[in-house]
């Protein structure tokens, strides 16, 4: 969509460059069409004031002339001057013709009805006297052309000569005026059209932008409040909707109920069957969902398998029903074309309500949130209702959450160590290395307190390096040089670097490769099995050797089995403990032996406490074996001076013998 809105922004823009640039063509042609129609119009405006200037001049010159050579011929009889008179008489008549066709018709009909009668007049009296001068009466002659009539039409002729060529003048300088009025009054209504005409387009064209645009907007506001997956309200979305919602409780006292959801289950089938097959589940969730919504609710997904609910018109009794019938329905098997076979999750579920647990949305949801903590730490499909005492449990697990922090980077979580026997020759031949928190205040806190909340912090990788390096150099003093075995965690083992960082540790202390041994286990092969073999490969290729750790519990499969370097598996202690009282467990047990010894694996037996379990392991030929029967972890310290007591009671072996040989005897 960002993509699209991107491309009609860009069409948008080459619109309006496009218009602008038509305008500006426009404006700029109705100058160049200024310049090239009315430049002529101009000059042949200009041309006829020149030429009426002209021909007023020239008129005004012949009429002297001709009075001139008339009276010239009367006073002195020569014949050249009446020559002279009849030479000028054609120029007059045609500049009277020219200026009479340049002037406008009614100047043009009042000169012929006025100034040239006039003139004609005086020519004809002009003419009579040549006629006297030939005839020698001088006197006569000057006499007609002294006389009155003569003075008369010479008068006329002189005001009307004047009157026409102002006239003449002034009609040129209209006409260039109005030529010029003319230009101005088509440039402007071109330009005033050319914008006017822009103004049109690029409004029509801004319009249809902004249209698509307003389009474009709401539409990425509906994907930005909605899970384009599951098209249910995403937390954005869900978020809003919550507050909204109490604002309206809070005014109206009505009741709200808030339900937060996490699926049981559901990374498997990711694992397992793909990120398609993942994404059909959460739309069938998502469907169940909105059929089980009462009228009025909300149905959200937060973000990957979390799920949210909002009932505002569902009365406080009812809530545990609507809760119970979503619980029951995702627990309904979920069938779907990219699934092989149906499958089945569950979801665990938080409550809270407003205003009796919070008074706004924030509050709402993070006390929600901390019932289905609870919910999720008490198991696969609860449903737990807030209570004031989780928030105190909440700021305990803070608080230990910034105490672990700092015990990792402190070196205040140590190892312990717990004896690997071999359970034919009662020998010691390594230890299992443990992680224990000696606290100051709470006493001695076990992994299964601190270790999930390094996982959650993102320190499980830091803790892990810690704990290696203070086995290595408490193993490094051992009088006798037995291996160490450490537990790495599932997400560990995503990590393509984590070879480089352990064996970075070795090489640190000086530690052997050869004496460490990583135990993994069968879930941490699930989630991306090519970067865990590529990782188990890296150490087994220097040296480090690998077991399968909690064999049987998890969900890996025989391929792992075969396509991995593996020296040892170790047997759940949950199969161990019951072999002696279930049939099963004593067939399961069995079975792993026999497959572990046809791969050629060592195996391991955890959680041995009774005698009676050795033997029964001996039977079915079980390797090795660990558990309070035969010690309890114990400290550095302790360790330390076991090695030492067996080694002086058994002897140093050879150190060029094999692990079961390489041990020490625990009952001596």
């Amino acid at each position: 969509m960002s993509w699209s809105i991107v491309k009609q922004s860009m069409r948008a823009a080459r619109r309006v460059v496009l218009l602008a640039f038509t305008g500006a063509s426009l404006i700029v042609g109705t100058l160049v069409v200024e310049r090239l129609v009315f430049q002529h119009l101009y000059a042949a405006a200009a041309q006829k004031v020149v030429r009426a200037e002209e021909l007023t001049g020239q008129i005004l010159l012949l009429d002297e002339r001709l009075t001139m050579s008339a009276n010239m011929a009367a006073g002195t009889g020569e014949e050249r001057w009446i020559t002279r008179y009849e030479a000028n008489i054609s120029p007059m008549d045609e500049a009277i013709n020219a200026a009479t066709e340049l002037a406008p018709s009614d100047v043009a009909a009042r000169f012929d009805a006025e100034t040239r009668v006039a003139n004609d007049l005086l020519v004809e009296l002009e003419r009579q006297s040549f006629a006297l001068v030939r005839e020698g009466t001088l006197s006569q002659a000057r006499a007609l052309l002294d006389g009155q009539a003569y003075a008369e039409q010479k008068s006329i002729l002189a005001a009307g000569t004047a009157r026409f060529t102002a006239s003449l003048v002034t009609a040129m300088e209209a006409n260039l005026a109005s030529v010029r009025m003319h230009a101005i009054v088509l440039v402007g209504l071109l330009t005033i059209g050319g914008f006017g005409l822009l103004w049109f387009l690029l409004t029509r064209s801004l319009t249809r932008s902004e249209a698509a645009f307003v389009q474009a907007e709401r539409h990425i506001h509906d994907l930005a409040m909605h899970d384009a997956l599951t098209d249910l309200a995403n937390r954005r979305g869900f978020t809003g909707a919550l507050d909204t919602a109490v604002a309206e409780a809070r005014t109206s006292g009505r009741t709200l109920t808030l339900l937060t959801l996490d699926l049981d289950r559901f990374k498997p089938i990711n694992d397992l069957y793909g990120h398609g097959a993942g994404d059909a589940v959460l739309r069938e969730v998502a469907a169940r969902l909105t059929r089980l919504v009462p009228a009025g609710g909300t149905a959200a997904r937060l973000g990957g398998d979390e799920f949210a609910v909002l009932l505002t018109q569902t009365a406080i009794e009812d809530v545990s029903g609507v809760s119970r019938r979503i619980a029951d329905a995702l627990h309904e098997p979920i069938r779907s074309a990219t699934l092989p076979n149906p499958v089945q999750i569950g979801v665990s579920i938080g409550i809270a309500s407003h205003p009796s647990d919070a008074a706004d949305a924030t509050t709402l949801l993070t006390h929600a949130d901390l019932a289905l903590y609870r919910a999720k730490n008490e198991g696969r499909g609860s449903i737990r209702e807030f209570e004031p005492g989780m928030v105190l449990e909440t700021r305990e697990r803070g608080a230990i959450e910034i105490e672990v922090g700092r015990a990792i980077a402190d070196g205040q979580i140590v190892p312990h160590f717990q004896p690997l026997v071999d359970l034919r020759t009662q020998q010691v031949i390594g230890f299992e290395v443990l992680a224990r928190w000696p606290h100051p205040e709470r006493g001695m806190i076990g992994p299964d307190v601190f270790i999930p909340i390094a996982q959650r912090a993102g320190l499980i990788t830091d803790l892990t390096l810690s704990i290696l390096r203070q086995a290595c150099q408490v193993a490094a003093r051992w009088s006798v040089p037995l291996p160490i075995a450490l537990n790495i965690a599932p997400e560990q083992l995503q990590d393509r670097w984590l070879p480089e960082k352990l064996l970075g540790v070795l090489a640190e202390q000086g530690f052997p490769a050869g004496r460490l041994e990583i135990e993994i286990t069968e879930n941490a092969l699930v989630a991306d099995f090519e970067t865990a073999r590529r990782v188990i490969a890296s150490l087994k290729n220097q040296g480090v050797r690998i077991a399968l750790d909690d064999f049987g519990s998890g969900c890996s499969s025989l391929s792992h089995l075969s396509q991995l370097p593996i020296d040892k598996i170790k047997i759940d202690r949950s199969f161990v403990k019951s072999i002696t009282t279930h049939p099963q467990s004593a067939t399961i047990v069995s079975a792993i032996i026999g497959l572990s010894r046809s791969l050629s694996m060592t195996t391991i037996a955890e959680g041995i406490e009774e005698p009676a379990l050795v033997d029964h392991l001996l039977t079915l030929g079980c390797d090795l074996g660990q558990g309070f029967l035969f010690s309890r972890p114990l400290c550095a310290q302790d360790t330390g001076i076991l090695v030492q007591n067996l080694a002086d009671v058994c002897g140093e072996p050879d150190g060029r013998a094999t692990d079961n040989d390489r041990g020490l005897r625990l009952y001596a």
